[in-house]
C-alpha cells in the first residue's frame, strides 16, 4: 500500500514547492509589499473628525453571571463623569475574589475617559461607547484573594439604559 501511496505523496511535496508566476499588471512597479498599504485617510479630507469630548452620567445597582460561572455585583454612580460612588465585587470560582471600593481611589481624570488612581499603580477606568458604559480594572492585584486572581478579572459593562451589567 505504502508504495501505491509514496508516488501521490512525493508529487503533492514537490508541486507545493512549485512558485507561479502571475501576469504583471500594465504600470505595476515592483515595491515590497509593505510599500502598497494604502494610507489613511487625512482629517483634513473631511471624513474623519474627532469624537467629541462628552461627559456622561450612569446610575446602577446591578448583579450578574456570565456563561464561565463568573459572577458578581456592582454600585456605580457616576454624574458628568463625576464618580459619586463606585463598589465592585468580582467572583471567579476556584479562581478567587476582588473587591473594588471608592474610598481606595481618587479619581484623576474625568474626560475622554474616567480614571480612578488607587495605590501601586491600581487603575479603574470608565469609558462610554454607544449605550454601553465599561469598567475596566488595571493592575489591582492587591484587591484580590488571591493576587492571583487579577489574571481572571474581565471589564465590567454596564447597559446604560436598563442598569444591567455583564
Amino acid at each position: 500500500m505504502f508504495h501505491r501511496f509514496f508516488p501521490s505523496l512525493l508529487a503533492a511535496l514537490i508541486a507545493g514547492c512549485a512558485s507561479v508566476e502571475l501576469p504583471r499588471l500594465p504600470g505595476a512597479r515592483d515595491e515590497p509589499p509593505t510599500a502598497r498599504v494604502p494610507a489613511a485617510p487625512s482629517a483634513d479630507s473631511g471624513k474623519l473628525k474627532p469624537m467629541p469630548l462628552r461627559t456622561f452620567t450612569v446610575s446602577t445597582q446591578c448583579s450578574f453571571k456570565d456563561e464561565t460561572g463568573n459572577f458578581g455585583k456592582a454600585t456605580v454612580d457616576v454624574q458628568d463623569s463625576k464618580v459619586r460612588a463606585l463598589a465592585v465585587e468580582l467572583v471567579m470560582p476556584r479562581r478567587g475574589t476582588c473587591r473594588y471600593d471608592l474610598t481606595q481611589f481618587r479619581q484623576t481624570q474625568a474626560l475622554p475617559s474616567v480614571e480612578l488612581a488607587g495605590g501601586r499603580d491600581c487603575r479603574i477606568r470608565m469609558w462610554e461607547q454607544g449605550e454601553t458604559i465599561t469598567v475596566s480594572f488595571a493592575n489591582c492585584p492587591q484587591h484580590c484573594n488571591p493576587a492571583s486572581a487579577t489574571d481572571y478579572v474581565w471589564p465590567l459593562l454596564i447597559d446604560r439604559p436598563t442598569g444591567q451589567c455583564d
